[in-house]
């Protein structure tokens, strides 16, 4: 059964899973094995080769790389591709040379955001939060909001420009340093979804009223945007679309079929509330499929549910992973890691569990504990395996597809190993938690055991 890999940087952003989800959901569907690579790239000696260069682990039959969220230059990520060929990748979020592309329309999408603000609410003092500066699609971005500016004839003005990292916090933080700046602005637009928000929340905080003092657009229409409070205009991004397309273009080249080269996905401006529309003039582009008004709110109403449900759950999960994260960091030897991976395996639902240590010079990895049954067995006396074959031969399933996710285990700059889960991507959060978890624990234990030697070889020198 054929692998088919999902590398993405950014692990905890709705963006990031919503392509993860969708491209690995499509290539289960396709009857092949999907492992969703979830941070550590590129410094994870899992993705490093013998000359110590970004490589891609050559276990994996093909790739799809959500290229938006990898900090690399392009360059850079034209030679990762490259480094894998025979394997085919396809690019999602950026245009790699001779390789298979999915991106947004990013110039389109900034335009319609910034004229809509000048032209239909008059605002002339448009500030950008811009993407992470290792990011080829921030810089894009970026780049498309000057365009803008000076398409609908407003004047550039670079105070007005800060740099945030794609999540809520530094949405936030763009608001303080604009006010710290005393920058006159009338409008901002936040290059995803999640600094838009975090803007709507820090202007909240100043005292500032959306959109009456000031209009935010954002870029992704990730589920929130939707919900947030004003809702949030954005231009959507039709990521569930994108991942499925990624993954068949990525199966299709497997199979030695051919593959549109490059595919510019459209990329309309969904108006909210957050930029100055009143409730009579927002389209429900999200529902077209719904016919009448009673259809689209019966469709929000569901959303909205489903969105509430999983945050209930997943509160109670955390809860309890917290509880039981403790455990982890009680234990004194890896063998005292087993019960509560048994536990934590039994509350997120986890099939199979791979926790592989790094040994000699970093090439390769001994299992240390791996799921059998219902239980989580410690594994005294593995045999080391070459890192890029992840894990070792029979831990695949041969009678079904599986869809497992895997995250490099490091500590301050120290490379640990990494783990391995099948389970549902969507549950990204509850990973991060358990992989922090279990990195203190390792690198402590590891600690402990270094000492403990030491000491006895002292004791034996007399």
């Amino acid at each position: 059964m054929k692998i088919v890999g999902v590398l993405g940087d950014a692990t905890g952003d709705p963006y990031s899973l919503r392509l993860m989800h969708s491209a690995a959901s499509e290539i289960v569907s396709e009857g092949c094995h999907a492992i969703c690579f979830m941070g550590g790239f590129p410094k994870a000696p899992l993705y490093r080769n013998l000359t110590d260069n970004p490589s891609l682990p050559s276990a994996i039959d093909a790739w799809v790389l959500i290229s938006g969220t990898i900090r690399l230059p392009s360059a850079e990520l034209d030679a990762l591709v490259r480094s894998a060929a025979p394997r085919p990748c396809v690019s999602v979020g950026l245009e790699l040379a001779s390789t298979p592309s999915f991106t947004a329309s990013d110039e389109a999408g900034i335009f319609q955001a910034v004229a809509h603000l000048a032209r239909r609410h008059d605002r002339h003092r448009i500030a950008f939060v811009a993407g992470p500066s290792g990011s080829v699609e921030a810089t894009r971005r970026l780049d498309a909001y000057g365009m803008a500016l000076e398409a609908v004839g407003l004047k550039a003005d670079p105070a007005l420009i800060v740099r945030g990292d794609y999540d809520g916090r530094s949405g936030r933080e763009a608001v303080h340093q604009l006010q710290r700046q005393a920058r006159k602005y009338d409008a901002i637009v936040a290059a995803n979804d999640l600094m838009a928000i975090g803007v709507i929340e820090g202007l909240r905080a100043s005292g500032r009223q959306v959109p009456q003092d000031v209009s935010v657009v954002g870029f992704d229409d990730i589920e929130e945007a939707s919900f947030s409070a004003p809702t949030l205009t954005t231009v959507r991004q039709p990521l569930q679309e994108v991942g499925g397309m990624a993954a068949r273009s990525a199966i299709k080249l497997l199979e030695g079929a051919s593959v549109k080269p490059h595919t510019v996905v459209t990329s309309p401006l969904v108006l909210r509330q957050s930029c100055g529309c009143t409730d009579s003039e927002l389209p429900e582009q999200r529902a077209s499929a719904a016919t009448d008004a009673k259809g689209t709110q019966v469709l929000r109403e569901s959303v909205l549910r489903d969105l509430v449900r999983r945050e209930l759950a997943g509160s109670r999960s955390r809860r309890e992973l917290s509880h039981m994260s403790e455990g982890i960091l009680e234990a004194s030897d890896a063998s005292e890691l087993a019960p509560v991976l048994t536990d934590i395996c039994r509350l997120l639902s986890v099939r199979r569990l791979l926790l592989a240590t790094y040994s000699g010079s970093q090439r390769h990895a001994r299992v240390v504990l791996e799921s059998s049954g219902d239980s989580v067995v410690f594994h005294p006396h593995a045999q080391p395996h070459p890192i890029e074959q992840v894990f070792p031969q029979g831990f695949l399933r041969t009678d079904r597809p599986m869809q497992l996710v895997a995250q490099t285990l490091e500590l301050a700059g120290e490379q640990i190993g990494y783990l391995v889960l099948d389970g549902d991507v969507r549950d990204a959060d509850a990973y991060i938690e358990l992989r922090r978890s279990l990195s203190s624990a390792l690198s402590r234990i590891a600690q402990t055991r270094e000492l403990r030697r030491v000491y006895v070889a002292e004791k034996k020198r007399g």
